[in-house]
């Protein structure tokens, strides 16, 4: 009887193992077809992990992230929620997700994300609160958001870019000038800033000459009447007194 449970208590271990390679297995499998750009076969064998492994919270997430590639929000959004309900602690997770609802131009969802709280050190989560408060309008305080991603990550070119973006539509083109000559400091290869900066330039090159010709003093015209403007007569043709 002692080796019969013993046996059957090793099965069960081995049993175990094998499962849990497989879940690996096709866990692997699922991010290197997304890692190649295949993102149909991707949801596919992450499908076939959450048949075996229904509680596999990275699964779920995964899944939702091949979905949005699809631009299949609302199956991204199923997954990722999903996938908070089995672990909410999981790790990029809120930061999918307020990408998902940004994408379907739900701008107030995302910034209600927790992601922040969660994760204060975590630099895309402000820079993705960020890119919602500036589509709600709401300049100021997603320029708040864009300080701290790049007191964060201080290299973040796309961070320092849409900074400068804010700058500018704020009016404040020296700031959005600065800014843009630093997103090409810490990356002159990329064109963006480069092309907002002589964008920008040209911008405020020409309201500096409409001002300048707005506020030159115009030249009196001499009327043609015969009269000077005091009421004396020229005394030459074009000559007053």
């Amino acid at each position: 009887m002692k080796k019969i449970i013993f046996l059957i208590f090793v099965s069960l271990i081995f049993y175990t193992i094998v499962i849990a390679e497989s879940q690996k297995e096709l866990f692997d499998k699922g991010v290197l077809f997304f890692k190649q750009g295949q993102h149909q076969q991707a949801i596919e064998i992450f499908s076939k992990l959450i048949e075996i492994a229904p509680g596999n919270a990275e699964a779920y997430k995964n899944r939702g992230v091949s979905y949005m590639k699809q631009e299949k929000f609302d199956l991204a959004i199923e997954d990722f929620e999903k996938a908070k309900e089995l672990f909410p602690e999981l790790k990029g997770l809120y930061s999918n997700l307020g990408v998902a609802w940004y994408y379907k131009k739900e701008y107030e969802k995302p910034i209600e994300n927790d992601e922040i709280g969660m994760a204060p050190e975590n630099h895309v989560a402000y820079f993705n609160r960020a890119l919602c408060l500036a589509e709600l309008d709401k300049n100021k305080e997603a320029l708040d958001d864009l300080s701290k991603t790049l007191s964060l990550k201080p290299d973040f070119y796309w961070a320092i870019c849409y900074k400068a973006d804010l700058l500018a539509l704020e009016g404040e083109d020296i700031r959005a000038i600065e800014t843009y000559e630093e997103a090409i400091k810490r990356d002159s290869n990329n064109t963006y800033a480069t092309e907002k900066l002589v964008q920008l330039k040209q911008k405020t090159k020409k309201e500096e000459q409409s001002a300048l010709s707005q506020n030159k003093p115009e030249k009196i015209k001499e009327p043609s009447n015969g009269y000077c403007p005091s009421g004396r007569r020229f005394s030459q043709p074009g000559k007053c007194q």
